[in-house]
């Protein structure tokens, strides 16, 4: 699949993406949003860490 961009075709690349929720002060982890909210903590003492994973790239293509 591509789309165009200034008239040329671009690749879409398909990327995945993993967010992690954990206590600041605990280091407990949660699965979502509403476990840690349900329990009343701070939402300063959360930490989101997000893994994006995309394709490798041809870093050394031939352009004309």
């Amino acid at each position: 699949m591509s789309i165009k961009i200034n008239g040329k075709d671009v690749p879409v690349v398909k990327a995945t993406a993993v967010m992690t929720l954990s206590n600041l002060k605990t280091g407990v982890k949660y699965e979502t949003e509403k476990e840690w909210k349900a329990l009343g903590i701070d939402p300063k003492e959360i930490r989101r860490d997000i893994k994006i994973t995309v394709p490798s790239l041809d870093l050394f293509a031939k352009t004309k």
